[in-house]
């Protein structure tokens, strides 16, 4: 039997973003799995719930465990998780070796820690890598990420100053990416003491950067982490010259099922 089980992005509880459900959905009509949602509740940044992200984390795990644990022999789990639900899938994969063999599969959507090198098939890498790091998981082999190219909490440029939130704070920045806005609105001299950036970077010309990373955050802002996903997303072949118009989170899904049907 193969279930899935959905680590959604912070909220209040269980499904929250309607982001990830087309990568749920995609594998319930692909592979006739079941699908449930894992509830935790995640306060990222003022975003949703009412626990700090780390702890909410913990928590998600060890639920996560017990639920992979407790199952019938045979049963075999896909993790999905999106923004913020990244952390406890990979917190699991790292801290509960003994259960790597009863997972198939993990789907990391929009990840604050994708690779630079990894990213869905056919989908361009964009800029950079996940605005928290660049960090594999112990299950590479088992592991598919997709992230929209102009997503800066999965591919944020590598000399984003967005990068310098995450420095301060165990959180994915929402709150402070419209901080950031509101003071490079006001005068971007503001944002030397706001980033804690070291005055010498700002003799050495930031104004490129700056630039950059506003559009970024206004990307984050806008429908930059959300709808890009489920809304049509056109490439083009070049070896074949064929148009693929799936959204991201279907192509996700379809990789992962291509992997559970050809292991």
């Amino acid at each position: 039997m193969l279930n899935t089980i959905v680590l959604d992005g912070a909220g209040t509880e269980g499904r929250t973003s309607n982001v990830i459900d087309a990568v749920a959905d995609g594998l319930a009509a692909s592979l006739a799995c079941s699908v449930e949602w894992l509830d935790w509740a995640a306060s990222v940044m003022g975003a949703g719930g009412s626990t700090p992200w780390p702890a909410a984390s913990h928590n998600a795990v060890i639920r996560l465990a017990h639920r992979i644990r407790t199952a019938p022999p045979g049963e075999r789990f896909i993790l999905l998780g999106f923004s913020a639900g990244c952390r406890p899938v990979r917190e699991l994969l790292d801290t509960h070796p003994e259960l790597h063999h009863r997972i198939a599969a993990v789907g990391l959507l929009a990840d604050p820690w994708q690779p630079h090198d990894r990213q869905q098939h056919g989908v361009p890498s964009g800029a950079g890598w996940g605005i928290m790091g660049s960090r594999p998981t112990p299950l590479m082999d088992r592991t598919f990420w997709c992230g929209h190219p102009g997503d800066p909490i999965c591919r944020a440029a590598w000399d984003s100053l967005l990068r310098y939130l995450t420095a301060a704070a165990d959180a994915v920045p929402g709150g402070l990416i419209r901080a950031f806005l509101d003071k490079a609105r006001r005068g971007r001299l503001q944002l030397i003491p706001f980033l804690g950036l070291p005055p010498h970077e700002w003799f050495l010309g930031l104004g490129a950067r700056i630039d950059r990373s506003i559009a970024e955050a206004r990307s984050y802002l806008g429908d930059g982490h959300t709808s890009v996903y489920t809304r049509e997303f056109v490439t083009v072949d070049p070896d074949t010259g064929r148009e693929d118009r799936r959204p991201l989170a279907r192509r996700l899904a379809d990789s992962i099922a291509w992997k559970i049907n050809h292991p």
